[in-house]
């Protein structure tokens, strides 16, 4: 919340061009999910404060695997109530940083799940909470985007490593 008392989102961006993203951790046996958000937050945007612990949201991205394959993974995301900003922090000359409303931040993320969270912010609605497909060994992909979202009949296929 600002000074005005109206939500805004934080979103990083490479110095040398790309797109709009949170701060993300992947995901480690040594920190619970929230830790992990809370060191993401405080390395790569400079950010410090207490992490939600009830997510805003989830959904299914597709991440490329170093053999080319894409692998669909769960991605959880949290609200953090920030005490504060850094001027220097781990990350700084990597990155851009930029407050912003969430309607504008759904309009500036490329990652289609991630702009549904931040659209549902807007609206207040519930966002669909995907579920990644079980003991699978290729994963359907619906209209190019794996946002759970998204209804089409054309479906593409990625196959594991």
């Amino acid at each position: 919340m600002n000074c005005d008392g109206n939500l805004e989102v934080m979103l990083l961006r490479p110095r040398r061009g790309g797109s709009w993203r949170v701060p993300a951790a992947r995901f480690s046996v040594t920190r619970t999910e929230l830790q992990s958000a809370d060191r993401a937050a405080f390395q790569e945007a400079g950010i410090m404060g207490r992490v939600g612990s009830e997510p805003l949201g989830r959904y299914v991205a597709l991440r490329l695997r170093p053999c080319g394959s894409r692998k669909a993974v769960e991605v959880t995301v949290h609200g953090l109530h920030v005490w504060g900003t850094l001027v220097s922090w781990p990350n700084d000359v990597k990155v851009i940083r930029r407050w912003m409303a969430p309607a504008e931040a759904a309009v500036s993320i490329e990652e289609a799940g991630l702009r549904d969270i931040f659209a549902s912010l807007v609206s207040g609605a519930a966002p669909v909470q995907p579920e990644l497909p079980s003991c699978s060994r290729t994963v359907a992909v619906r209209n190019g985007s794996v946002s759970g979202l998204a209804s089409s009949p054309t479906t593409v296929r990625f196959a594991p490593c």
